[in-house]
């Protein structure tokens, strides 16, 4: 037998029309047995119940005239008994003779279609009658030794038994019945009768049934295999589009417009498959969303399999570690990509920190990313009350660190240089206090001179401390504004005038508009930047220089910008974008020596971006600095001035 042959008997028998018709017909058949079961045995047991009533009914006639004759012999015998007349005695002899030929003759006409057997039995089991052919006077006065005899004599009710003939070897109905006289049994009537013919009927009538439940399974075949093609054909057309939409075809059934149980799963099944395709559709573009913004992210993403090898990874991290095509890192040990020495495996990572400092320097560049990694686990449910997980494998999530390492480093450095700023005018407080007391404080040119020093110093320790608490107020929240609307202008010509009072020997060119600009703000913060940033311009520019101080307002968007312009040094271009970062310091030497301390900017930038504006610096170098504010602004009518 072929492949494809033994496919098809496969195919064949395990088919749904198959199992269909095989249903159906073994129904049909135990449909049909039972019927005819039921059938028969209710035949059988009528056709044996009107058969018994039958001979039972003329039974009852024999067992009338047998009384009568039996009472005839019983009387004359009982009238012998009172007389000792021998002539007497031969008369009842004579009655006795007459009584059982009466009875002979009885059983002799007692003619019923289907009677094998009649005896008459007297009370002593003695036989006075047979229809037996071979009956004679020997047999005649025997005793019976049939126990159906003996039990009807003794109980005096009739029975009834089902035996099988020995000569015959066919089925016999036995009857036996009393003949009572005055409830005494006086005799029994035993008939036996042929049954056999009855259960002969029955089975001819069970065969024709047979033939009939046959004929009916062939039939009953025939009309399954076609009534479950209608029914088949239509799951075989929805199994066929199942078997489509595995390879991403999601079309409607056609051809099934039954309006019935499949016809409603056929319009489900189409519901369900443009739902499917309409989900895939969701999917696929969640799947690009998702791609994109894996492509898109600023932090570099790697995933790898359980064993650390990289099945992904986006373009930002491919820049990190320095590579552009993906052929580069798929399928490569992770670890050894990251330049990961002290662990051998990812797990051993894990077990120890949830993420480590990687060092991806280049020769011109400094490159520090913290990888954090997480395990992709697959849950599994067992049961209602067990969970079990399987690891799938890792996500790698790179940061750049770069610039927080270096402003960790830059705060540490500069924890260092407050210490030394605050140690090195304590020292100069105390030399100058100890000579003070030693008696300089007698020297009317040297003590004011001392007296000076301290002050001056003690002053900028103060202003460096408050900066420190300020700043952090500022880091928890706790820093409070106490907003009003300030008219920018004249505050930014108050701080002009009185810095020009203060530094003569600086140029200050103001371009501030006459008309009043006003700003929701705290005037104190916004003093203190503004303040920072000119006192930052005087610091850095040479004496006779200009310092111009310019406002313009943008109605549109309703902004105000001022820009602090000086002539002094500038900022390396390296630098620009750092130097409002807190402790940070262009010329550590140069600026310590001005008594700065790195966070006028840093405070400048804080205050500004808690009043929604924007502070920025342009610098060439050698050529001076200019540092931009915007902030928005309101426009009041005149009747609220």
């Amino acid at each position: 037998m072929s492949f494809f042959e033994k496919r098809f008997k496969k195919r064949f028998f395990s088919s749904i029309r198959t199992k269909f018709v095989i249903v159906y017909v073994l129904v049909n058949i135990i449909s049909l047995q039972l019927i005819g079961l039921f059938f028969t045995t209710q035949l059988r047991n009528s056709n044996v119940n009107t058969f018994e009533q039958n001979i039972i009914e003329q039974e009852k006639i024999l067992n009338y005239h047998v009384r009568e004759e039996l009472e005839k012999a019983s009387s004359t015998g009982d009238g012998s008994k009172d007389t000792e007349d021998s002539t007497s005695q031969d008369e009842s002899s004579k009655n006795s003779r007459d009584s059982k030929s009466g009875i002979a003759k009885l059983v002799s006409e007692f003619n019923i279609q289907k009677l094998l057997l009649v005896n008459v039995i007297d009370n002593d089991s003695k036989i006075l009658a047979t229809s037996s052919k071979n009956g004679n006077d020997e047999y005649l006065a025997k005793r019976s030794f049939d126990p159906l005899v003996s039990q009807v004599i003794k109980t005096g009710e009739s029975t009834k038994q089902i035996q099988n003939n020995a000569d015959s070897n066919k089925r016999v109905w036995i009857y036996v019945s009393p003949v009572k006289k005055d409830n005494e049994v006086i005799g029994v009537i035993s008939l036996m009768a042929d049954i056999e013919s009855v259960y002969q009927e029955v089975n001819g009538i069970s065969k024709i049934f047979i033939v009939g439940t046959i004929l009916s399974i062939l039939i009953t075949t025939v009309i399954g295999f076609v009534a479950s093609k209608t029914v088949t054909s239509s799951i075989e057309k929805m199994s066929s589009q199942v078997k489509k939409m595995a390879l991403g075809n999601y079309g409607t059934v056609v051809g099934i417009d039954a309006d019935d149980e499949i016809g409603d799963l056929a319009k489900v099944f189409n519901q369900i498959s443009k739902r499917i395709e309409e989900e895939q559709a969701v999917t696929e573009t969640e799947r690009r969303k998702l791609a994109t913004i894996i492509e898109s992210m600023m932090d570099g993403i790697i995933t790898t399999d359980n064993n650390g090898k990289i099945i992904l990874i986006n373009t930002s991290a491919e820049d990190m570690l320095g590579g552009r095509d993906d052929e580069i890192f798929i399928g490569k040990d992770v670890l050894k990509i990251l330049n990961i020495t002290e662990y051998e495996s990812i797990e051993e990572i894990l077990e120890a920190e949830d993420s480590l400092l990687v060092n991806s320097s280049k020769t011109d560049e400094e490159l520090l990313l913290r990888a954090e990694i997480s395990k992709i686990e697959k849950e599994d449910k067992e049961d209602l009350t067990q969970m079990s997980t399987e690891l799938e494998g890792y996500i790698i999530v790179l940061y750049d660190v770069t610039d927080q390492e270096r402003q960790e480093k830059e705060r540490r450095e500069f924890v260092s240089t407050v210490s030394h700023e605050l140690r090195t005018p304590l020292t100069t407080m105390n030399s100058y206090i100890e000579a003070l007391e030693e008696g300089v404080l007698e020297d009317k040119e040297l003590a004011p001179q001392f007296i000076d020093t301290i002050h001056k110093e003690t002053t900028r320790m103060i202003r460096m401390v408050n900066e420190l608490m300020q700043l952090g107020k500022m880091d928890i929240k706790e820093e409070h504004y106490e907003k009003e609307f300030i008219d920018i202008n004249k505050m930014l010509e108050q701080i002009t005038d009185r810095f020009a009072l203060t530094h003569p020997e600086k140029n200050f060119i103001k371009h501030i508009p006459k008309s009043p600009i006003f700003v929701e703000g705290d005037q104190d913060k916004l003093t203190q930047v503004f303040d920072n940033i000119v006192n930052n311009a005087i610091k850095y520019s040479p004496d006779g220089k200009n310092i111009t101080v310019r406002v313009r307002q943008n109605y549109h968007h309703n902004r105000v910008s001022i820009s602090i312009k000086d002539e002094g040094v500038g900022i390396p271009l390296v630098h620009i974008d750092k130097i409002f970062n807190r402790f940070y310091r262009v010329d550590k030497s140069r600026q310590r020596s001005m008594g700065g301390t790195g966070l006028g900017l840093a405070l400048a930038k804080t205050i500004v971006d808690a009043h929604k504006g924007r502070i920025w610096a342009q610098s060439r170098e050698g050529y001076g600095s200019i540092i931009f504010v915007t902030l928005p602004c309101e426009q009041i009518d005149d009747e609220w001035l």
